[in-house]
């Protein structure tokens, strides 16, 4: 009778075990647990809320997702039940865990550890057992023969490479170390032609590649958690949280996903504007001045064409965003953009680049600009002066009035600029200078550094004005003077036998 007794229990476990393999809802309801801090005995039954509902057959349903959320919304116990209904019920996969710190990686592999000791009656029906360690979590079926895993990784800069996948699960994205050469290393891993997950979850934090990621067209299903996902979150709550945390409440508990990604404070060019300063791309007019800027450095080459109307209005209309090039690559790209549209355009006035590309190098005793003249790039020194040429750059942001009785600023970028755009819009105030901008993380100062440089260089011009009652030169003498060195300014001077600028 014991063992009739015994048979017909297994059997059942059997049956429960099979019906919550084909059910995510019903397993979540029925066997997860999770902390809740607030409650009598801290670990309760996970009831979960219309929104993380929803999250979860999101993920059933999609293989990679962005989880853009407010503090505190349950999504990171949702993907680990999740995580843990794989690997439960497909025996030899594994779950990679990506998180900011040790401690906090440590930390995910607690809380499933937590997970599996609160449905062992479930676990014996598939005849699975398990051991936690301290950054993984190993699940044994069909008398071990079967191994499923979870592991957890502190961000680093080799973490993407140290693994292969079922699931990826990143969490708080946006706050990672590394997060650009992590993606880029884990990306093949996990994008197989047979499956592979990816489970990315985070507040919004301006500038990361999760801004990226969520703003672009790309694979990722987007899921936004606002922060009345808890029902036990009010208005009046919400106001005095507002009082506490000021135009950070935006930040850690926003109500919809444009809120998000809105300023959060410390935006370095508050002026920038996507429906001001972005327009779809035209045909420039051939007797419109052209320049050409740019940051280089074997990181990254940001150069940009800029030209310039009648009414001394600016329009960027070309991008080169490549990093890795040699000097020879970078100028061939660059005299490939001479032939911008598929035509040979007029070339730039001027090829404005930082100082330190005229520095020569100790080793050989040349500096870069010599390189690049060399591959028929001529360049012309800009200044480094940082704070001026944020200054100067803020005033081509500005809007102005326009003889429409409208107002407009004299500065606008093709759409077609996408890192120019993404980076004006994501830079961030240095935190001990308000004047400067914040030069981490690095990739996104590139391309407004270039535009600093046209910048500085483009608001020489009340100079050249004072000088011009001199000798009555033309435009286009007092453009090829500035873009000229000392002693090509000396020549330039004898030849037209003028005084030269007023000092």
């Amino acid at each position: 009778m014991q063992k009739e007794l015994s048979d017909k229990l297994n059997a059942l476990r059997a049956l429960e075990f099979d019906y919550a393999a084909g059910d995510l809802l019903y397993f979540v309801r029925r066997y997860c647990y999770f902390e809740d801090k607030d409650a009598p005995g801290v670990v309760v039954r996970f009831r979960p809320w219309k929104e993380q509902e929803k999250a979860l057959l999101t993920l059933r349903d999609s293989r990679f997702t962005l989880f853009l959320k407010a503090r505190q919304t349950g999504i990171t116990w949702v993907a680990l039940m999740y995580c843990a209904h794989d690997l439960i019920f497909h025996g030899g996969h594994t779950v990679i865990a990506l998180s900011k710190s040790q401690n906090d990686a440590n930390e995910l592999v607690r809380r499933f550890g937590l997970l599996l000791d609160n449905m062992t009656s479930l676990l014996k029906g598939g005849g699975i057992s398990y051991t936690v360690k301290k950054s993984e979590v190993l699940l044994f079926s069909e008398g071990g023969r079967k191994k499923s895993l979870f592991k957890s990784f502190a961000a680093s800069k080799s973490a993407g490479r140290s693994f292969t996948a079922n699931i990826l699960l990143i969490d708080e994205w946006a706050f990672q170390g590394w997060a650009r050469e992590i993606w880029t290393s884990a990306y093949p891993t996990i994008n197989r032609p047979t499956g592979g997950q990816v489970i990315g979850i985070s507040t919004m934090k301006r500038g990361s590649l999760f801004e990226e990621l969520w703003r672009e067209e790309n694979n990722f299903r987007k899921v936004f958690i606002p922060v009345f996902a808890d029902p036990a979150r009010t208005p009046a709550w919400y106001e005095a949280t507002k009082r506490d945390l000021g135009e950070r409440v935006r930040q850690e508990y926003p109500r919809s996903a444009e809120e998000a990604l809105s300023d959060p404070g410390g935006r370095f060019f508050h002026e920038f504007d996507r429906a001001l300063h972005v327009c779809e791309p035209f045909p420039i007019p051939r007797d419109w001045l052209i320049y050409s800027t740019m940051d280089y450095g074997l990181d990254m080459l940001a150069h940009y064409k800029i030209a310039v109307d009648s009414h001394q209005n600016c329009y960027v209309f070309h991008e080169i965003y490549k990093s890795g090039l040699l000097l020879s690559e970078a100028s061939e790209k660059i005299h490939q953009a001479d032939g911008y549209n598929g035509e040979e355009w007029k070339l730039p006035r001027a090829r404005l680049a930082p100082p330190d590309l005229f520095a020569r190098e100790l080793t050989s005793g040349k500096s870069q600009a010599a390189g690049f003249e060399e591959q028929g790039l001529r360049l012309t020194k800009s200044s480094n002066d940082r704070i001026t040429g944020w200054l100067y750059l803020k005033e081509l942001l500005k809007c102005r009035p326009t003889p429409e009785d409208g107002s407009a600023p004299r500065l606008r970028i093709f759409s077609t600029c996408r890192h120019l755009i993404r980076t004006m819009e994501s830079l961030m105030t240095d935190e001990k200078n308000p004047c400067d901008a914040a030069r981490e993380p690095h990739e996104l100062t590139h391309a407004p550094d270039a535009l600093r440089y046209f910048a500085v260089f483009w608001y020489r011009a009340p100079e050249k004005k004072s000088a011009a009652r001199h000798v009555g030169w033309t435009e286009d003498m007092w453009e090829d003077y500035y873009a000229a060195s000392d002693a090509e300014r000396r020549h330039l001077e004898s030849k037209w036998r003028g005084e030269g600028p007023a000092e």
